[in-house]
């Protein structure tokens, strides 16, 4: 009973979870005539590849001979997911792993959220949200990298937290593997390991500067070691040391498009059939190999057409921070998402507020903490805005669920400070 007492919040937060996610679940289940396999098949080619790594075809999402290596994803969410399929031969199962495994996303994202403002109300705020969340629900049980990336980003958050609270070589071991297993997962955060590097060196500043170098190399060559296998493999297959080719082909199949279609005045989708060929959009075309050669051409288009560009990113950032993703799930489980206009509306202008909070929080959290941390968080949400501009009108709420509970926890920060200053405010003015 005291365990229960202790964490009545957190247990209460993981059964809301379950029950938003198995409610998704069987809706989606429902709206694909029954068919687990419908409702958890996404279109990135996961599903594809695992059956492949599965059938001893190698690590391809093409479903006929020759099954050409796929150039755009990585291992971590492939083995993973095979791992499990292998261990349990039910995709049901896996499923069922997956939901119970994305419970952590808001006990993590709780924590995170407690130890940027040491609110308890703002911690369980930011619970209920992620629970709530119904990007996070969709994704629960589908085939894509979130639940698995989420949770191995946010472990290495708070991680990194406690490393620059106390620098200790546990500590620093244990964030450089969980990030490089993230990185395996999920590649946009293949430039964190540097970002990393100011932040280790100020930490230990000059008086500890040999110290603090050798941090930096320990966390490097970990971070190194673990991706080096797969770097490898693509040097075998495409020649070149790299990856992914994740970052051309979204340049050139979702940015230079989007650009056109808007300097030109024409549907992206219209765009998208001139510009590119079925085989280059089907992401078996660009490779590591030739990748530099299409982010050219994308970044050509890009430079013809600044204000183009500039739109399309200013549109990019938006949806970002107010993309609540309740279309897409009412869109999954078979419902006509205009139907409940109502509910669009109100759960945009949440996120609206929450964003316009979280600015408000940044700039608080900042002249008031003035700290590594501070500072760091708020890059963190900075890196993955800019990030999802290149998906350009493809950016979602995936792009942002790794740093909600930041966002969260500032906008926390923000409408506190706003209820003060009112307070304030009113008895001056008494």
């Amino acid at each position: 009973m005291t365990f229960v007492r202790t964490y009545r919040f957190e247990i209460a937060i993981v059964v809301l979870a379950l029950v938003v996610r198995f409610a998704c679940f069987f809706v989606v289940i429902d709206a694909n005539q029954g068919s687990v396999v419908g409702a958890i098949h996404g279109d990135d080619g996961y599903f594809e590849i695992t059956t492949n790594v599965l059938a001893g075809n190698g690590f391809s999402s093409a479903t006929t001979s020759p099954y050409i290596p796929n150039p755009l994803r990585t291992p971590g969410y492939i083995y993973f997911l095979a791992g499990l399929l292998a261990a349990t031969g039910s995709y049901a199962v896996v499923a069922t792993i997956q939901i119970l495994l994305s419970t952590l996303i808001p006990l993590l994202g709780m924590r995170i959220a407690r130890h940027l403002t040491g609110s308890q109300s703002i911690a369980l705020a930011a619970g209920i949200i992620l629970a709530l969340d119904p990007t996070l629900a969709l994704l629960s049980f589908q085939f894509y990298t979130e639940t698995l990336f989420v949770v191995l980003f946010f472990i290495w958050l708070l991680l990194t937290f406690r490393y620059l609270e106390k620098p200790s070589p546990t500590t620093l071991v244990l964030g450089a593997a969980v990030l490089g297993f993230a990185i395996l997962t999920k590649t946009t955060v293949q430039y964190l390991p540097l970002i990393m590097v100011p932040f280790i060196l100020w930490r230990h500043g000059r008086t500890d500067m040999r110290r603090g170098a050798a941090h930096v190399a320990v966390y490097l060559c970990i971070v190194g070691a673990i991706l080096a296998p797969w770097v490898m493999r693509n040097v075998r297959d495409f020649g070149t040391a790299g990856l992914s080719a994740q970052t051309p082909f979204v340049l050139y199949t979702n940015l230079a498009p989007a650009v056109l279609s808007i300097a030109n005045n024409t549907p992206f989708a219209d765009e998208l059939k001139t510009f590119l060929t079925p085989a280059e959009y089907q992401g078996t075309v660009i490779t590591l190999a030739n990748g530099g050669e299409y982010s050219a051409r994308a970044l050509e288009i890009v430079r013809a057409h600044p204000a183009a560009t500039f739109f399309v990113a200013t549109k990019s950032l938006f949806t970002f921070f107010t993309n609540d993703g309740f279309y897409t799930l009412l869109a999954r489980s078979g419902h006509t998402p205009t139907d409940f206009l109502p509910l669009l509306i109100a759960a945009r202008l949440v996120w609206i507020a929450i964003t316009i909070a979280a600015f408000i929080g940044a700039l608080v959290y900042l002249l008031t903490r003035r700290s590594q941390l501070a500072i760091l968080v708020i890059l963190l949400v900075a890196y993955f805005a800019l990030t999802s501009t290149i998906a350009a009108f493809g950016t979602n709420p995936r792009y942002r669920l790794p740093v909600d509970p930041v966002i969260i926890a500032l906008a926390g920060i923000g409408c506190t400070s706003l209820i003060a200053l009112l307070r304030r405010r009113k008895l001056f003015l008494e």
